[in-house]
């Protein structure tokens, strides 16, 4: 039921009507963006290579880096003491014999996958509100 409100009080009411909006809609970001990153941590320990080191995938994770009022900061990342392969396997890297191993875009298969619905679900969001 529509609730009528005076001219001289409209501005007051747009405010709160937005406020609220705000508020709903940065939970629901929130959830989402924790959400994408779980699914991106299980897709890329899915899809990681594992010939090299089997604590690599054990060690792929994430984390939230910051939040704030307009929604949280999650960082995917792999923990010490595997980060460093991480750049080495994604872009490859040199051998000794003079050549270079093969690049596994194991990551950016994972973001190509996790991104695109991420995307969506976060315009449904604000579209509903």
């Amino acid at each position: 039921m529509a609730k009528s409100v005076k001219p001289e009080a409209l501005g007051g009411a747009i405010a709160r009507e937005l406020t609220v909006y705000h508020q709903d809609v940065t939970e629901k970001v929130k959830k989402l963006t924790e959400k994408a990153a779980k699914d991106l941590v299980k897709k890329t320990k899915a899809t990681a290579p594992s010939r090299h080191r089997g604590s690599f995938k054990a060690n792929i994770s994430s984390k939230k880096v910051r939040e704030g009022l307009n929604g949280a900061t999650h960082a995917w990342y792999v923990k010490a003491p595997d980060y460093r392969l991480t750049h080495l396997l994604v872009h490859g890297h040199a051998t000794r014999d003079g050549g270079r191993t093969r690049a596994d875009p194991f990551l950016a298969n994972a973001l190509g996958e996790v991104l695109p619905n991420y995307e969506n679900d976060v315009k449904e969001a604000i579209k509903n509100g």
